[in-house]
């Protein structure tokens, strides 16, 4: 296994020699590795999108009407929201920063149009500017308080955040102007991490039932009742819904993070392995891969992909953004093997998203580190808010003695 590919009937793919002077640019020298330089000319390094190879067109032609007309806020949307696509089904951030690009010219503008603020709060969501994201959903339910997307997009946001109040009365304004299913689909994830994780449960088994016949996969519902029975402790539903998501969906990026994770919070790492090493051009699949080799032992390969992963955190932060804390911290964790630094980012990143794997990353560093007592908070705020996680609560078996040793008030 000595190439990061991606299985695709097309074969535009950057190649080591004749691309030498990109790689360097692509992989920059990072602070904990040295860039990588491909030694075999054959090497894949990176395979473009097959979204943005099959649209090519259709892109060329949205970029010629923008450049057309630099003004037109339709066509400037149209632009951003192909390259956000693009960068989500990717998994590659660049693709988000032409996305801002094509609405550069309203990016600073308070009182932007409405399709733009609905771009902008997306972009600057991916870039974890939460504030600045809310900030624009505000704006625009001032002008559309009817937007069904929007509360819902607003309800998410503060949950990531850990405003569960918040999210709450998101929500409810979002029951004055959906369908009483549109609000069951945004109520589960925030039944899930206060304490009602049975109530999930069942909206979860309703929906299923109610759209059993569909015609289309229902990818959210597969991803969130894997989790849901992660969390409640059934591993074996769990595993069986990740799997049915992905026979639907075998690119979906959130499944295969989640499944990946799944496998190797279990020790799974070979299986782990074979599940994303075909979906590196995404970071969270490209750290799992890493994580997987390194407990198995391919230093070789694993001080590879450690280089290209050290160096795409770099390229981030070259481009003005941070790269995702909860990467970066699992990376130092598990591949690095430097849990003082592990534990340092993920205190940095918890205080901007409480997601459950964001509290799982802090809690495993403390205990790494033997710094128990720095995971205090996340300990107080899970408990305050009755958050009920199987592989969460294991964790905080270990932890709470250890932090009542060390004198730090509960």
């Amino acid at each position: 296994m000595s190439t990061l590919r991606r299985p695709s009937p097309l074969s535009t793919r950057i190649r080591g020699g004749a691309m030498a002077a990109m790689a360097w640019n692509l992989l920059s020298v990072a602070a904990s590795a040295a860039p990588y330089v491909p030694a075999d000319d054959a090497e894949v390094l990176e395979s473009l999108p097959r979204s943005l190879l099959a649209g090519q067109g259709e892109l060329a032609q949205l970029r010629g009407q923008l450049d057309a007309g630099p003004d037109d806020p339709e066509v400037a949307a149209a632009v951003a929201q192909r390259y956000l696509q693009i960068g989500t089904d990717a998994g590659d951030p660049r693709y988000f920063g032409y996305a801002r690009a094509a609405l550069s010219r309203w990016w600073e503008q308070p009182a932007a149009p409405t399709g733009i603020l609905r771009l902008r709060a997306k972009l600057r969501e991916k870039d974890h500017l939460y504030d600045a994201a809310i900030a624009d959903l505000r704006a625009l339910l001032v002008q559309q308080p009817a937007d069904a997307q929007a509360w819902v997009e607003l309800s998410n946001i503060y949950r990531v955040q850990g405003k569960y109040e918040h999210a709450e009365k998101a929500i409810e304004r979002l029951s004055r102007v959906a369908t009483a299913g549109a609000v069951a689909y945004a109520r589960i994830p925030l039944l899930a991490v206060t304490g009602r994780v049975a109530q999930a449960d069942r909206l979860l088994t309703a929906i299923a039932q109610v759209t059993a016949d569909d015609a289309a996969p229902n990818t959210w519902l597969a991803a969130m009742q894997a989790d849901v029975a992660r969390m409640r402790g059934d591993d074996r539903r769990a595993e069986r819904r990740y799997r049915q998501g992905l026979q639907a969906s075998p690119d979906n990026l959130y499944l295969l993070r989640a499944y990946g994770d799944f496998l190797l919070d279990r020790g799974r790492d070979r299986e782990a392995l074979e599940l994303l090493i075909d979906h590196g051009n995404d970071n969270g699949a490209l750290l799992g891969a890493t994580i997987a080799l390194t407990r198995l032992g391919a230093q070789q390969q694993a001080a590879k992909w450690t280089a290209v992963l050290a160096s795409r955190f770099e390229e981030i932060r070259m481009r003005g953004s941070q790269p995702h804390g909860r990467y970066e911290a699992r990376f130092h964790l598990q591949v690095l093997d430097d849990p003082e630094r592990a534990l340092e980012v993920a205190l940095a990143n918890w205080q901007q998203q409480r997601e459950l794997r964001d509290s799982q990353v802090v809690l495993q560093a403390a205990l790494a580190a033997k710094q128990a007592a720095a995971a205090r908070p996340v300990v107080e705020f899970l408990q305050r808010h009755g958050t009920d996680d199987a592989d969460l609560n294991s964790l905080l078996e270990h932890l709470k003695p250890l932090i009542e040793q060390s004198g730090a008030p509960q």
